[in-house]
């Protein structure tokens, strides 16, 4: 997928807060500003980011006097962003996707950015997808995360606001019914991670505080990144969510283990009943402690219980930065869309294979809200048996469970390991691997191209067939 880096002020106008003098006051400013006539607010002004990082990156890559150390110390020290003129306001950036075409996104940047500095960034998705369009891009009053909006552009972050389309299948409520057919996965969340990483080329992002927030539907969108694809971020934050992606079949809630979770929930929510929320949550903090979850007792799906929290939930943030190197990883998949997470990828499963005794699938009963009682039919809807991994490190050894798994990789930073000494892989009991690694340039440069993450570099991988 190929992404193309180019902004647009928004076209729309706060009529409903203006008088016709200050009407007449800003046309007059868009005339002596831009030269632009009346016509403007139909075609608005461009306003071009100059990427010339493939280009950069391409020439350290040729350039056979740049090593394998230097390339990581030139990548991990990317400072090569453009500057934006004016800051402290919303733009309308364009991405374009090979499969969904122009995928049209707000971007905030804040008043105190400044392209020589990291800066904290938000995805922010918003709730009621299935009545959003691409097309609404210039009408963002139709969408419900203004309350967020406003609150966050006074923490100083880069807002980034994209819009669902469920006809386009960018929707990250649910996913595309089969009706019958092979299943797909839902491919949305590689669409916002791939968007990520276009700005990141042109925007200086803090790779480590990267945060997704979310209500409602944009709340499961939040839940599923850290389900799908969570390398990116840093925490997630989710309001009033149903912890679960409609009409999916591998969606492995247990993957949000990965990340620290902020998650909040009101007990009068008449569209995801918090008795669902409940049982979901108490099963995950068994085998996690990283989540923060809290009840508002008495507040509705949407209410005030949302403007009350959102100073606690910026409070939760501030003292978090991600951290790609973790020493224990679980990861649950069913296929090659949404296997890898860090440090380790499933290369291949094998699925028709017995699973191994320590795996358990997690699912539940399914609370009917109408009812009001518990029903005998599984939360998680025909969900697909999983590959699963359960894999630590310390001290340059690499010891891991599969369960369904043929075939693994994993990603080797100097930041995890002593690249002067040998490196042990242990795998079902059976040592795997033993040997020293070197740092390969070709392959650092080739991840830090999928994924601009001047954090997180990789500096090579041990790819492994697992015995059964």
């Amino acid at each position: 997928m190929h992404g193309a880096t180019f902004l647009t002020f928004p076209r729309r106008f706060q009529k409903n807060h203006m008088n016709l003098s200050s009407q007449k006051v800003i046309i007059l400013l868009l005339f002596l500003l831009f030269g632009q006539s009346l016509f403007a607010q139909e075609k608005p002004l461009k306003f071009s980011f100059t990427n010339s990082a493939d280009q950069i990156i391409d020439r350290i890559k040729e350039n056979n006097k740049i090593d394998a150390d230097s390339t990581y110390k030139l990548l991990s020290e990317w400072s090569d962003f453009p500057i934006i003129g004016e800051t402290g306001r919303d733009y309308i950036y364009n991405y374009v996707d090979s499969t969904l075409g122009n995928i049209p996104l707000h971007v905030y940047i804040p008043a105190s950015y400044k392209n020589a500095q990291k800066n904290a960034c938000i995805l922010l998705l918003h709730g009621a997808v299935g009545q959003s369009h691409f097309s609404d891009i210039d009408s963002l009053s139709n969408f419900d995360d203004d309350l967020f909006y406003k609150f966050l552009k006074n923490g100083n972050y880069i807002i980034i606001r994209p819009i669902a389309d469920r006809t386009k299948g960018f929707d990250w409520g649910a996913n595309k019914y089969d009706n019958g057919g092979a299943y797909s996965p839902n491919l949305t969340f590689k669409y916002l991670t791939h968007i990520l990483v276009s700005l990141k080329k042109s925007i200086n992002i803090d790779d480590s505080k990267v945060f997704v927030f979310g209500h409602s539907d944009g709340a499961d969108g939040a839940i599923g990144l850290g389900v799908y694809s969570p390398n990116i971020f840093a925490a997630i934050i989710a309001y009033n969510s149903m912890l679960n992606n409609l009409f999916a079949k591998d969606f492995f809630i247990r993957n949000i283990q990965n990340r620290p979770l902020y998650i909040v929930h009101s007990d009068l929510d008449d569209l995801r009943p918090i008795q669902q929320t409940r049982v979901i949550i108490d099963s995950l903090v068994k085998f996690e402690h990283n989540i923060l979850y809290k009840e508002y007792i008495g507040y509705q799906h949407f209410d005030k219980h949302l403007s009350k929290d959102l100073p606690y939930a910026c409070d939760f943030i501030k003292n978090i930065s991600r951290n790609p190197f973790q020493h224990y990883i679980y990861w649950e998949t069913d296929r090659d869309a949404y296997n890898a997470i860090d440090w380790l990828k499933i290369s291949t499963t094998n699925i028709s294979a017995p699973s191994a005794a320590w795996y358990t699938p997690l699912n539940f009963t399914y609370y009917d809200k109408r009812a009001k009682q518990w029903t005998n039919f599984p939360y998680y809807y025909r969900l697909n048996k999983s590959a699963a991994v359960k894999a630590t490190y310390n001290n340059n050894t690499f010891i891991i469970q599969t369960s369904c798994v043929d075939e693994i990789e994993l990603f080797i930073s100097p930041v995890m390991v002593n690249m002067e000494e040998p490196v042990s892989v242990v795998i079902n009991s059976k040592q795997v691997f033993k040997g020293k690694l070197k740092a390969d340039k070709r392959f650092i440069i080739d991840r830090f191209m999928k994924d601009f993450d001047r954090d997180a570099i990789w500096v090579n991988s041990i790819k492994l067939k697992i015995s059964q």
